[in-house]
């Protein structure tokens, strides 16, 4: 059904879901783009103002996953030493296998008082 990148995020101890990148190809083609994206992506990919690179640590947990670690150190008016921020994302290789289309809900019925 085909090979897909998932980057999940970690924050506050909540786990996300945040991209799932289909690759064309197979699995040697979905390792090869895990890797670029978890040496390359930003620590916040909407926002094309952020221009300072962020601290980065990658590491391969297994042969289909990384963990990143994201460090941004930026100062707020008031503040005698600059604050950092991290964030950590796990970046893993998966196989789609099954795939059930969501059925849409039927709207609700009318009751005995037209509603």
């Amino acid at each position: 059904m085909g090979w897909y990148v998932l980057v999940e995020r970690v924050k506050y101890g909540e786990w996300s879901l945040v991209d799932k990148i289909s690759v064309e190809g197979g699995e040697e083609e979905a390792l090869a783009r895990a890797e670029k994206t978890a040496r390359t992506r930003p620590l916040r990919p909407w926002d094309d103002t952020a221009s300072d690179p962020c601290g980065r640590l990658v590491f391969r947990t297994s042969p289909t996953s990384w963990l990143v670690e994201l460090t941004e150190s930026s100062w707020s008016k008031g503040d005698t030493s600059p604050t950092t921020y991290t964030e950590h994302l796990n970046i893993r290789v998966a196989e789609l296998v099954h795939v059930q289309e969501l059925v849409p809900a039927d709207p609700p019925k009318k009751g005995h008082f037209g509603r």
